[in-house]
């Protein structure tokens, strides 16, 4: 069936965009427990998506190389001894002992990929991907 107008064809695409992110969300919530990077003898596991807002979920905000992305980030928030790292928006990087202040949000929201690590998610606007440190 060929889709003939504009409105048409949106509608079509923002369907096939939510039906793919709802796809996502359900393998990610049965891979929640599961879904852990392993790097030189650590272990980071993911913890979920988690809303951020102006005055941050996260302790600090580290200077790191963006474009390595996110193993840059889990070493340097290990360094500093925080149990807990927070990817954001394809390339930021946030270290702390807790998380969740703001809640949960859907896994849908963690949407952007990470600069160097194509397969891995970085959060997404004002969302973090969590990783506990082991």
């Amino acid at each position: 069936m060929a889709i003939s107008s504009l409105s048409e064809r949106q509608t079509s695409l923002e369907s096939n965009v939510k039906s793919y992110f709802h796809n996502m969300s359900k393998v990610c919530e049965n891979e929640t427990t599961t879904n852990t990077t392993k790097t030189n003898q650590t272990q980071e596991v993911y913890q979920g998506c988690y809303i951020d807002a102006p005055s941050r979920d996260f302790d600090v905000w580290p200077t790191v190389d963006r474009s390595k992305m996110p193993a840059v980030c889990f070493k340097k928030c290990r360094s500093l001894g925080y149990a807990y790292a927070g990817l954001q928006n394809g390339a930021q990087c946030f270290c702390g002992s807790s998380f969740g202040r703001f809640g949960k949000a859907p896994e849908s929201d963690c949407n952007m990929i990470c600069t160097r690590d194509r397969t891995t998610v970085c959060g997404g606007s004002w969302r973090n991907s969590v990783y506990k440190l082991i």
